[in-house]
């Protein structure tokens, strides 16, 4: 087992290469005491540079001289090309295929060779395995490593050190590496503090492993906390998180969303699913967490385009958008009518769709698709009120 010297041996290691990330408000209103561990504020952009790095520093001479590789869709990646560089190793990245542009640049960037392979992480993982044995590196694995579990646990002292009235602690996971680096390094020294994990429910392998107290595989669904999207967790990291996590829950998908937008409304930060993960989980673990809780934002590595798409679909869900789907007269004036009712009304219109040639509604009308901005769901409902009140047949429209 992981022991507590490991981690505070790591935590010497790794301090010129990492950022001490302080503790911020969480602007939780129902649950004041809240406070977040911004590891989306870390070099790289995610927790995964400490682990990288613990484990790299520990390697021979000769080790480093032959070089690294990892395999790697994001936060992996990046950690072990920003680690390797500064401890002067070469470092190859394996990435899917399907791995978008940024994270490739990004990776390129910290000086490492990225090899584009595969439809999926295993694929790469498998290929990553063979260009090991055929280069001769050092495989740096993304969880299953104790180097690695040690350099995520600095996490776990730096909280202790930081918030001493801690009680308790929350934490993304996927494979385990972090959840037992830092449920090691709370319990070893604080163990009446709470420590809970947190999957999200397309991909709970290790929720259910925990459950039945044996390692059980379940490939994971699409997910936007693909950072935690782990069929296989390690069997080390299982027994760790046995003996130290008091429970791990899951969340569902559509709440993710909202945690995000939240993070960024409420909070000013920029955090990638498989963080916000906790933030998604904070109300129902309220009770259990005692007065003084800390939350791990784990990474904020989730590029534009899903980071708008996600926005889109959290204020959809806090009913601070809305679409709606009305027909009116297919005469002059009439879409003029409908406009001046919404102004009425409050609502900003963002989209209009005016469509005549949908077989769904009678010769000499046309079908109007509205998306609204909107106050939230008591503000959507006056709306439907108002305009069914002056004769339009309005109905809300939700995408699957």
């Amino acid at each position: 087992m992981l022991t507590l010297q490991q981690i505070q041996l790591a935590a010497a290691r790794i301090a010129p290469y990492i950022r001490t990330t302080g503790l911020l408000d969480g602007n939780i209103a129902a649950a004041p005491g809240v406070r977040l561990k911004p590891e989306n504020l870390q070099i790289t952009g995610a927790f995964k540079i400490r682990g990288a790095a613990n484990c790299i520093a520990q390697l021979s001479d000769e080790e480093r001289a032959r070089g690294v590789i990892a395999a790697s869709a994001g936060n992996h990646a990046q950690g072990v090309a920003a680690a390797a560089r500064a401890a002067g190793s070469a470092a190859v990245i394996v990435m899917p295929q399907s791995t978008p542009l940024v994270k490739v640049e990004r990776t390129a960037a910290h000086g490492a060779e990225v090899i584009l392979a595969g439809g999926d992480f295993d694929e790469a993982y498998a290929v990553a395995r063979r260009v090991e044995q055929d280069r001769g590196l050092v495989f740096i694995h993304p969880f299953d490593d104790p180097r690695v579990v040690a350099g995520q646990g600095t996490i776990g002292l730096e909280i202790l050190r930081q918030a001493p009235d801690v009680t308790g602690v929350v934490v993304p996971v996927g494979g385990g590496g972090l959840i037992s680096g830092i449920a090691t390094a709370i319990k070893l020294q604080a163990p009446h503090v709470k420590v809970f994990g947190v999957q999200t429910e397309m991909a709970a392998a290790m929720q259910c492993s925990f459950g039945r107290g044996e390692l059980t595989v379940i490939p994971p669904q699409p997910t936007v906390a693909e950072g935690i999207a782990v069929g296989c967790p390690s069997e080390a990291n299982l027994r760790t998180i046995t003996r130290y996590v008091d429970d791990i829950v899951v969340v569902p998908e559509a709440e993710i969303a909202t945690a995000m937008l939240r993070l960024v409304e409420d909070c000013k930060l920029v955090v990638e699913g498989a963080g916000a993960v906790v933030y998604a989980a904070a109300p129902i673990l309220t009770d259990l967490l005692g007065e003084r809780p800390v939350l791990v934002l784990s990474g904020g590595n989730v590029d534009v385009t899903t980071l708008g798409a996600v926005i889109d679909r959290g204020l959809a869900l806090a009913g601070r958008s809305v679409r709606l789907l009305l027909d009116l007269p297919d005469v002059p004036g009439a879409l003029a009518r409908l406009a001046g009712i919404l102004a009425q009304s409050r609502a900003n219109i963002l989209e209009i769709f005016h469509n005549r040639q949908t077989g769904e509604v009678v010769l000499g009308r046309a079908e109007v698709e509205l998306v609204l901005s909107t106050r939230g769901p008591d503000h959507v409902a006056e709306i439907i009120d108002l305009l069914r009140a002056e004769g339009y047949n309005a109905r809300q429209h939700h995408h699957g």
